[in-house]
Order: C-alpha cells, then sequence, then structure tokens
C-alpha cells in the first residue's frame, strides 16, 4: 500500500468533506468544527498557561529567588523556564503513546488536566520570603509538569484535526491550532498588561502575580468538558479495527519514519526561535534594554499577536494553494534577511522597536501557517502523534525554551544588544536546508501506514 493512500482505503470510506451535501455533508461539517473548536480551545487554554510565565519573568524573579543580585535572579527564573522544556519530549513520548496506543481524545485531555493543575499550583505557591529555597524548588517542579503537558498538546492537536480535515482545506484546518497557540500567547500578555495597568509594583508582587495561574483552574475544567465531548478520530478507529495499532509509537516513529522526524526537528528550530524570541522574550528584551516600560512591551507585544493572528488563515489557505515547500523556504530566507536589521533598529526608539517587533512576528505567523499540516503529512496514522511529537519537542530544547536564556546571556557576555538576532538566523539557515530537501505533500492524502 502507498503511504500516500486515501485514509479510507481501508475499509473502502473516508473522512466527510464539508462539501459532502445531504445529512452526512451536514454531520461531517458539524464535526469538523466541533473537533475544531476543542481543539484551538484547549490549544488556547494551554498556551495561555505556558506562556504567562514569561511576560511575569521579571516579577517571578522578585518573587521566588534571592534579593540582591536582580540580573542573577532573572537567569535563573528563564533557566527554570527553558527547563521545562526539556522535559517537553518526554511530555511528548508519553502522551504521543497515549495518543497512538489508545487514541487521540484521552491523550488531549490528559494533557490538558496536567496543564491546568500545574498552572493552579504555581498560583498558590509561597513566596521565598515566606518558605526561603522551597519556593524555586516548587516552582520548578510545577514548571516541569507544565512542560510535559505541553509536550504532547499540539501533537495530538494537530493530528486530531489533520485526520478530520479534507485533503483540500488540510494546511487552513489545522492552522487553526497554531492560531490557538497565539490567542493564548496574547491573552497570556494582555491579561499581564492589565495587571501592570490597574495594580501598584507592590500589589504585584505581593498578589496580583497569582491571578492569571489561578485562572487556568476554571478554564481547564471547560477545556475538559468539550475534549470529553469529542468523537474518536476515525483514522484511529480504523487502526484498532485491522489491530495495527503501534505497540511502542515513538521507537515505531524512529524506525520507520526517520526522516520525518528530522524534518519535523530542523522546520522547527526557525519557528521555535522565532517565537520565543518574538513573542515571550521580547517584553524582558525591551524592558532590560530600557527601550519601553513594562507596560508598553506587553501591549507592544499584544499588537504584535493580533496582527499575526489576524494572517494565520491566510497562509494556511494559501499553503493549500500553492505547497507547504514554498512557503517554508520563502519564511526561512525572509528571517536571514530581515533578523539583524530589526534588532538594529529596535534601539532607535519604541516606535521603531514595535515595528520590528510586528515585523518579525509576521514572519513567524507564516511559519506557524503552514508548519502543523507539513509534520503530520510526514507520519502514517499509526506513528502520527509520537513522531510528530518526537521531532517537535527535540527542537523546542535547542531553540525553544533556552532562546530567552540564551538571548539574556548572549548580551550580558558580548555587550551587543543585538546578538539575539544571530540565534534567529543560525537557527533560519538550519531550517532552509531542511525546508529545501522537503517534498511536497499539500493536496494529498494522509499517510495511513
Amino acid at each position: 500500500m502507498s503511504n500516500f493512500e486515501p485514509a479510507g482505503a481501508l475499509h473502502g470510506t473516508r473522512e466527510l468533506s464539508p462539501k459532502d451535501s445531504g445529512p452526512a455533508g451536514q454531520s461531517g461539517t458539524k464535526r469538523i468544527r466541533s473537533v475544531i473548536s476543542a481543539g484551538a480551545f484547549g490549544t488556547i487554554v494551554e498556551y495561555f498557561d505556558f506562556s504567562v510565565y514569561a511576560f511575569l519573568a521579571t516579577t517571578i524573579a522578585d518573587v521566588f529567588f534571592a534579593k540582591g543580585d536582580p540580573a542573577a535572579a532573572l537567569l535563573y527564573t528563564l533557566g527554570v523556564f527553558g527547563a521545562s522544556f526539556v522535559l517537553r519530549p518526554l511530555g511528548g513520548i508519553l502522551l504521543g503513546h497515549l495518543g497512538d496506543r489508545y487514541g487521540r481524545r484521552p491523550a488531549l485531555t490528559v494533557s490538558v488536566a496536567g496543564m491546568a493543575f500545574a498552572s493552579t499550583a504555581i498560583g498558590l505557591l509561597p513566596s521565598y520570603a515566606s518558605i526561603g529555597i522551597a519556593a524555586p524548588i516548587l516552582l520548578f517542579a510545577f514548571r516541569c509538569i507544565q512542560g510535559l503537558s505541553a509536550g504532547g498538546e499540539l501533537g495530538g492537536a494537530a493530528s486530531y484535526v489533520a485526520e478530520v480535515a479534507p485533503d483540500e482545506h488540510r494546511g487552513r484546518l489545522t492552522s487553526t491550532m497554531n492560531l490557538g497557540t497565539m490567542i493564548g500567547t496574547m491573552l497570556g500578555s494582555a491579561t499581564v498588561a492589565v495587571l501592570h495597568i490597574t495594580l501598584s509594583h507592590d500589589d504585584l508582587l505581593t498578589w496580583g502575580w497569582r491571578l492569571p495561574f489561578l485562572i487556568s483552574f476554571p478554564l481547564g475544567v471547560i477545556t475538559l468538558i468539550l475534549r470529553s465531548r469529542m468523537e474518536e478520530s476515525k483514522q484511529f478507529e480504523r487502526l484498532e479495527e485491522t489491530g495495527t495499532v503501534a505497540k511502542i509509537p515513538a521507537f515505531e516513529a524512529l524506525r520507520s519514519s526517520p526522516r520525518g522526524v528530522l524534518t519535523v526537528c530542523g522546520l522547527s528550530l526557525a519557528s521555535f526561535m522565532s517565537y520565543y524570541l518574538t513573542f515571550t522574550y521580547m517584553s524582558t528584551y525591551f524592558q532590560r534594554q530600557s527601550v519601553m516600560t513594562g507596560t508598553a512591551a506587553a501591549w507592544s507585544t499584544t499588537a504584535t499577536l493580533i496582527l499575526a493572528m489576524l494572517v494565520i488563515p491566510f497562509w494556511g489557505r494559501m499553503s493549500d494553494r500553492v505547497g507547504r515547500r514554498p512557503l517554508l523556504i520563502g519564511v526561512c530566507l525572509g528571517n536571514l534577511i530581515l533578523a539583524y536589521p530589526a534588532f538594529l533598529v529596535m534601539s532607535q526608539s519604541v516606535a521603531a522597536a514595535v515595528v520590528a517587533q510586528i515585523v518579525l512576528g509576521q514572519l513567524e505567523a507564516l511559519y506557524m501557517s503552514v508548519i502543523l499540516a507539513t509534520y503530520c503529512e510526514q507520519f502514517p496514522a499509526r506513528v502520527r502523534a509520537s513522531g510528530f511529537n518526537l521531532g517537535y519537542n527535540l527542537a523546542s530544547i535547542l531553540a525553544g525554551g533556552t532562546a530567552p536564556y540564551l538571548a539574556t546571556w548572549l548580551i550580558s557576555a558580548t555587550g551587543d544588544a543585538k546578538a539575539p538576532a544571530w540565534m534567529l538566523i543560525v537557527a533560519a539557515c538550519f531550517s532552509l536546508v531542511t525546508a529545501l530537501t522537503l517534498k511536497e505533500t499539500a493536496r494529498r492524502p494522509l499517510p495511513v501506514v
């Protein structure tokens, strides 16, 4: 059987297309909308929980680490942020195993439950002043649980949507999952901006920083209810019926689809580096470089995220029309050309800094519009979530959570505020090489076996 045999070939059936007429077509359209809604809302909640930590980095440094050396405290805080990414591959393996072995729905449920629990626990933690060294240790532990949960969220959600989406609309529909990540990140940025506006510095340090984390509990409950009503993926159900479910999906993905894992990792390097420099670290960068206040930095990031969100559906649709490969090559070249000039002009004025951040945000939006469909198209159904998670989370260690820490350290070591641009340029080089070797997969049926 060809790797690109239609998903329904095992039983002479296929996923319903929104274009199908009659009651069946209406049912298919309703199911697709239900899947997208539950998947995207869960992704919004997960990335709101995960990104709030970065936007509150300077505050968390004051709350959870000893006074006396603000620079060291910030590095420790960003170190905890980065350390959580080390566990993302383990989370990807565990939740990918759950998704490929027992179904997409239970994996997505466990993912959001773990994130909601850890975020709520962080919001309840005593400060360093109250319990000493135990405070940062507990912060690290719960942040690691967040990392485990985040490691399996996007791969599971994207696989689920890709398996429901019609071939000709897969790029557009899977892009809604990354739209969810950006909405979640934007809500985190906006929430922190509101806290800066409405609370005094002392109130923010005392109790205000806890509010975004505590919001996670009710949001998590809503997500669990939505995901409990999701139907299982038809592709996975067919695997169960034929007895072809992988016993150890992660090993099977490495054995049968090593190129797919490497492709996902290579393409993700520039995307991760761009995402965490542009959307999470930039608020800290602007404050540390005295470009703008914390409030202005939060609103600049919020505006960047909103504008990026607006173009994601457009680029997702374009990837269905012109293909994944040309868009990925183009965005890698865009980062190679524009990264250094963007950081160069940031020191000129507040307006220049905002425009530069928006430009970088638009490039990242193009990445995010295309990559999820591309990743899902690299793997057969039996190892799709595990293969996706392995490559994606390996890149998250190399270029994701480490990006804010490395940027802060690199600026300190070199004295050059433009140093983070070189990080993005190097990552874009690796992703460009990967994109050039990519086989076009747009508008083709998902691999089955």
